[in-house]
């Protein structure tokens, strides 16, 4: 999901992962996310690449199910730092953490609210390991690495696909949506959310620079928004973030909703709410 590094290695993985992996996306029809997380759930890991470039280091690795060959990315990171952490760009971070489970925990929450931007992630173990064995998206890559530039309707339309992005963004606080860490597909320029490892902090307040530009997403997504609710959060992502950080999710879920209707006033609806 991000560029290997570079070796003969890694070269020679990904020729042999070309010739016998398929994506887990049927060619007559589109998997459903059940059949995709019994695939990944139940795997037999058949090779494994190189560490692929990235903060927490995943792994791409080859799995077969039902006598045909995919990809897949395992994260095992889980790490909490107490205190202040601070980073090399001169950000810093109360209690830090970076953890596997969040990335199962973005797929779940991206599907309540009906945004379909994330991969499917399960947990699971591999060596011996716990971590997210991650589905694998193909045909897709960063725009820096898309191979051709857009139109001027193109970009509106992944323009109004990063609006989304950027609310779940403010939704999971996520702090780390670095530029490699979307991808476009090369057909649908369909917009896909990858590595959310650092999300789900505990802060209540919204990212400034959500704050400072207009709300723009699908009304299904809106009225998703809306209706989420503490218990259904506690069964959904249980196991994976614990009551703070639902908390200051449903915290900043409050001031999107209002930052959202204080855009409709401003705006008009049509304008923030598309269909």
């Amino acid at each position: 999901m991000s560029t290997p590094l570079v070796s003969l290695r890694a070269i020679a993985f990904l020729a042999a992962a070309a010739l016998l992996s398929r994506p887990l996306v049927a060619e007559n029809r589109r998997s459903t996310d059940l059949e995709i997380e019994r695939c990944l759930s139940k795997a037999e890991v058949v090779d494994r690449g190189e560490v692929l470039v990235g903060i927490t280091s995943p792994n791409r690795l080859v799995i077969e199910c039902d006598g045909e060959k995919h990809q897949a990315v395992f994260k095992s990171v889980d790490e909490v730092r107490r205190g202040r952490t601070r980073f090399e760009s001169g950000r810093s971070e109360i209690n830090f953490t970076d953890s596997y489970r969040y990335e199962r925990a973005a797929y779940l929450l991206d599907r309540e609210l009906g945004i379909h931007r994330v991969p499917v992630a399960v947990i699971r173990k591999v060596d011996g390991r716990e971590g997210a064995l991650v589905q694998w998206i193909e045909d897709a890559s960063t725009e820096i690495e898309f191979g051709r530039r857009f139109s001027t309707q193109e970009i509106i339309e992944l323009a109004d696909q990063k609006a989304t992005m950027h609310l779940f963004d403010a939704l999971i606080l996520n702090t780390d949506r670095r530029p490699e860490n979307w991808l476009v597909g090369h057909e649908n320029l369909k917009l896909y959310l990858i590595d959310h490892s650092r999300a789900f902090r505990t802060q209540h307040e919204l990212p400034e620079d959500f704050e400072r530009r207009p709300a723009n997403l699908p009304r299904s997504v809106f009225a998703n928004l809306q209706d989420l609710n503490e218990t259904r959060l506690t069964t959904l992502l249980e196991g994976l973030i614990d009551m703070t950080q639902i908390r200051a999710l449903l915290a900043r879920r409050n001031l999107a909703l209002q930052k959202i209707s204080q855009d409709i006033e401003t705006h008009g609806v049509d304008t923030i709410l598309s269909d």
